[in-house]
């Protein structure tokens, strides 16, 4: 496992509170690494497509309840 891809665990557990539960309890290795691939391995830019997943879903699921 690559040092990118611990430091993206690291950053949606750290969040994990916050909304990073979405990725860092569905995400494996492989995950990680496309949305790295996808940024062209930009680690901030990786940690704002988590943060904007993570925020896209939580707010799915607060229309679900009705919230």
């Amino acid at each position: 496992m690559t040092d990118n891809i611990k430091t993206l665990q690291a950053y949606a557990l750290d969040n994990y509170e916050a909304g990073g539960h979405w990725v860092y309890e569905t995400h494996n290795a492989a995950d990680y690494q496309e949305i790295l691939d996808d940024v062209g391995g930009n680690v901030g830019a990786a940690k704002k497509a988590i943060r904007e997943y993570w925020e896209l879903i939580a707010e799915v699921a607060a229309d679900i309840r009705g919230s």
